[in-house]
């Protein structure tokens, strides 16, 4: 796990402020709105943007929070500053930070030793280290199905058409999305998006590891 080290951690954490994203040529500057940290998150790449549709609905997660607030570490006898690229908060205490990369760069020597040097620095403070690829998120047809239900999402107490959907769970436990819209009599450009709302506040499931269709099996959160 992660141990705090207070000797190390007063000598290498420093004040700072947090960084301040800005487009360039070699930076894609995006905004993820999130209702689980109530506010809009920044990131600097299109791989950053996707992890934070993973974050956003992982249960295990209570917070996140793009380009925290950085430390510095020691690398061939030089004094460095980093800052991490996600910083997670899990709901059982575990807080590790994430660096969001390619692949190809995680593979590259250089990228190896600075890592290395700034995990170590991250376990000293008392945060662990981690690295995500777009092996770890651009998950399909997963990041496709998180994708479409954050496009629905909203903060929003449940309305009328969605307690009516609700009333039809209880009756029936669970059904096929095509089943849904048939018992409701409803319009699909009224009735997905409510559905689709249920889900993402984690009042109906289904798997998220099949693509959402018509066909897709949704059934109630015991």
């Amino acid at each position: 796990m992660y141990h705090t080290f207070e000797s190390l951690l007063q000598v290498w954490l420093f004040d700072m402020k947090k960084r301040i994203l800005k487009n360039s040529k070699v930076k894609n500057i995006s905004r993820f709105v999130s209702l689980k940290t109530d506010s809009v998150q920044t990131t600097e790449s299109d791989l950053e943007f996707d992890a934070c549709f993973h974050f956003e609905f992982a249960p295990q997660i209570k917070t996140f929070e793009p380009q925290p607030l950085g430390f510095k570490y020691r690398m061939n006898g030089l004094v460095r500053r980093y800052t991490p690229d996600m910083l997670c908060y899990f709901h059982d205490g575990y807080a590790p930070y994430y660096e969001v990369k390619p692949k190809w760069v995680t593979e590259q020597d250089e990228f190896k030793e600075k890592f290395d040097a700034q995990r170590q620095q991250a376990i000293a403070n008392g945060h662990d280290l981690l690295v995500l690829t777009e092996e770890d998120i651009q998950i399909s047809p997963l990041l496709d199905n998180l994708k479409i239900i954050h496009r629905y999402a909203c903060s929003d107490n449940l309305d009328d058409v969605q307690i009516r959907l609700l009333k039809l769970f209880q009756n029936y436990g669970e059904m096929r999305i095509s089943q849904v819209l048939k018992a409701s009599q409803g319009q699909s450009a009224s009735i997905l998006p409510a559905l689709y709302d249920l889900i993402a506040k984690k009042i109906l499931e289904f798997d998220w590891h099949c693509p959402i269709s018509h066909d897709s099996l949704i059934w109630r959160v015991s």
